[in-house]
């Protein structure tokens, strides 16, 4: 058997899709078996036509495709079921399309067994729904999809083909599309990335849950997280981050993982957001993987297409990759009491997260391989550009920011550059789904390279932690097969004066805030717990306070009704699991989607207070930049109030700078990223004096969902008697 092992250290991997993207993580000794045996591993791949399906088979992975919806309900490895219910399924299917055809695209029988696909295509003709009754609406759109087993894979690839011919009426594709599978029960330990590693409540505990505001968030009455809720958001991951990602078995010791060979076909760039993995929404729920190539979650992404035009997109392959443990480490009885002992804030064996870890450590390391591939050079027939007609983009972007505090480093850390479709909307590329996207991390030093990118006009854009904004570069031409060095790049960020004090640190996230970092931002409540944390709202004193401890990573109305805290609690404020109050399905039956968020999910305002020290009266204009990680509500902004006196709204649409907040339900889905948004609000400095000053936020009474998720805050002073030598200086430094 071909195994790997695995030894317990703190180690660095370069993850897929980046040029130097690292992250610490934890890898334990086990060993991984890929293949049944080396015989299994060899043999030969076949086809076998069933009438209505097709059987693939290598002898390590047997499935089965219909050929009428093109699903996979059967996946075997190692003689186990992997799949339940409904199995593998796309969003969008050919299924009862006018003119549908069943085809081998790959005949094993022709290439001595190494390698077979099969496709199943339909065509709408412009004038059928095709999956009128899926949850993300139908398409006019041609679909076809495909099945590709090669000899000796732990794993089936699957991907999709849509196609707008421009004989076709306008058409969309629906509200999301994703591929999804749906496992059998015995899959108990969800996987997202290291902080989202854990056991899951058993599907039971789940399905007798009260439901608290939403189908999909559920107070759990009994189990290991009784006193918790399991809310299906909280397993969002960061896609261009993610790379491998699924459900594994503490029983079998076996694991199921999707694996996106890069980005290029998803949606929304490298801080797009979206569902993993978590259980399905009825009474004894399977566990469920997804692929998400776009949908409307956060703000998300669309895919319009008009009359007349010509469009296809190639989502995938996604590689479904299987693997299982040779010799798991044993759990023995008194860590299974521990866990008895504990339920509620439960202690997990330690073997059991162990051997979890060895899991997914090796399907990361098939990302890996999988990425070096990519792309498939065995994908024919269809708009898939091959490796060497792909171009590449180098070059080096220089930090210039003159006006930056003096001792600030000119540094890039977690510098992400790409390519994006030409759009004359700023923020466009975010939320767009029609077009291919080519991400790749660059260094401190500002070096990038973007590989294996399909040739094309594009608009180039690059972020980096500690520099507030964006950086663009329109005019991209890629040509087939050529490299081009765009050389030396400056990027001058925006300011509007000397800096007075900044809050946090700019990094897309509000990790570095209270309760934002990875090991807490996706656990439910904390918009509840605010009013638990600090019950006479915030202060915050620049050059005093900390911001890991007295910033709070979302602001939210104060929540007035605490009848959601477990009295049993021993720290309900702080403590991960077993903090709220079980209800009663008789009180709260399922079909009451609200359900006690009825009793205790208002709130009344919160404000928030900044104190800071001038050392002398100014005036001119004062600029305050705020970057948000998330918006729930706030239509009408975020009021801001310097030394009591109204000084304006944060996202009150008067100018470019200040349009109107973004909803991206940050809050409501449980995150720290997302739909990354910045606002300047322009205010008479001379609403500051001498002295100590408060500046203050009011998020207004409403719904504990409304509110923002904080990244940074920055203060800027443009004085009268400063401007001319300002844009002197910026002149001379450019020179």
């Amino acid at each position: 058997m071909k195994r790997f092992r695995f030894v317990c250290r703190l180690s660095l991997v370069i993850f897929p899709f980046s040029f130097l993207v690292m992250q610490s993580h934890l890898v334990c000794t086990a060993q991984i078996t890929h293949a049944v045996s080396n015989r299994n591993a060899s043999a030969p791949v076949t086809i076998v036509d069933n009438g209505r399906s097709w059987t693939l088979d290598n002898g390590v992975i047997k499935v089965t495709i219909n050929k009428d919806s093109g699903s996979m309900p059967s996946l075997i490895y190692q003689g186990v079921q992997i799949m339940a219910a409904s199995g593998g399924t796309w969003e969008h299917t050919p299924q009862g399309a006018p003119q549908l055809t069943n085809t081998i695209t790959i005949d094993p029988t022709t290439n001595g067994g190494t390698r077979a696909e099969v496709s199943v295509k339909g065509l709408s003709n412009g004038t059928y729904m095709i999956s009128r009754g899926a949850p993300g609406g139908g398409t006019l759109c041609d679909i076809e999809l495909r099945y590709s087993l090669g000899r000796g894979d732990s794993g089936i690839y699957v991907y999709s083909i849509l196609s707008h011919p421009a004989s076709y009426p306008a058409a969309g594709v629906g509200a999301e599309d994703r591929y999804i599978t749906r496992l059998n029960q015995e899959f108990d330990w969800i996987t997202v990335d290291k902080d989202r590693n854990m056991l899951e409540a058993a599907p039971t505990d789940w399905g007798t849950g009260v439901v608290v505001h939403a189908k999909e968030q559920r107070i759990l009455s009994k189990g290991v997280y009784k006193n918790s809720v399991e809310h299906k958001y909280s397993y969002s991951g960061m896609q261009y981050k993610t790379p491998a990602y699924g459900w594994s078995s503490t029983k079998m010791h076996i694991g199921a993982w999707f694996i996106n060979p890069t980005i290029e076909y998803l949606s929304g760039g490298p801080t797009r957001i979206d569902l993993d993995a978590h259980f399905g929404d009825n009474g004894n729920p399977e566990p469920i993987i997804l692929d998400y190539w776009h949908s409307g979650h956060y703000a998300g992404a669309r895919a319009s297409i008009a009359a007349g035009e010509e469009w296809t997109k190639v989502v995938g392959p996604i590689f479904v990759y299987v693997n299982s443990l040779d010799k798991p480490k044993l759990t023995s009885q008194a860590e299974l009491d521990t866990l008895a002992a504990t339920a509620g804030n439960p202690t997990v064996p330690a073997s059991w997260r162990e051997n979890a870890n060895a899991l997914w450590q090796d399907a990361l390391a098939q990302a890996r391989k999988e990425n070096t591939k990519w792309p498939y050079d065995w994908v024919k027939g269809v708009d898939y550009t091959p490796l060497a007609q792909r171009g590449t983009v180098t070059g080096r972007i220089a930090l210039i920011d003159p006006l930056a505090p003096k001792g600030i480093s000119t540094k890039l850390p977690h510098l992400t550059v790409g390519l994006t479709h030409p759009d004359t909307v700023p923020d466009g590329w975010l939320h767009d789904a029609r077009y291919y996207q080519f991400f790749n991390d660059g260094t401190e030093e500002g070096k990038f390279i973007i590989t294996k990118v399909r040739p094309g006009k594009y608009t180039l854009h690059a972020t980096a932690d500690g520099v507030l904004g964006d950086f663009t570069q329109a005019d991209i031409t890629v040509e087939p097969g050529k490299t081009l060095d765009l050389g030396k790049l400056e990027w001058n960020p925006i300011r509007y004066g000397r800096q007075l004090w900044e809050i946090g640190y700019p990094d897309h996230a509000a990790d570095e805030f209270f309760k934002g970092d990875g090991a807490n931002f996706w656990l439910w409540g904390w918009n509840l717990r605010y009013a638990l944390l600090f019950p006479h709202d915030l202060t915050y004193t620049v050059g005093k306070s900390n911001p890991r401890k007295d910033w709070f990573f979302e602001e939210v109305p104060h929540a007035t009704n605490l009848s959601f805290v477990n009295p049993e609690a021993k720290d309900p404020a702080n403590q991960r699991f077993g903090w709220v109050k079980a209800e009663s399905l008789d009180e709260y039956p399922q079909t009451n989607q609200r359900g006690p968020w009825a009793v205790y999910g208002q709130g009344s305002q919160t404000v928030w207070t900044i104190k800071f020290n001038l050392s002398k009266p100014v005036h001119g204009e004062a600029a305050l930049r705020v970057a948000l990680a998330g918006v729930n509500g706030m239509r009408d902004g975020l009021a801001v109030a310097i030394n009591g006196h109204a000084a304006g709204t944060i996202g009150d649409g008067r100018d470019p700078d200040n349009a109107p907040l973004r909803n991206t339900d940050a809050i409501r889905y449980n995150t720290d990223k997302g739909l990354w948004q910045e606002r300047t609000l322009k205010f008479d400095a001379e609403l500051m004096k001498k002295g100590e000053n408060g500046m203050t936020f009011t998020v207004p009474a409403g719904d504990l969902q409304s509110g923002v998720v904080w990244d940074y805050l920055r203060l800027e002073l443009d004085e009268n008697s400063e401007r001319d030598s300002v844009k002197e200086a910026v002149a001379n430094k450019s020179r």
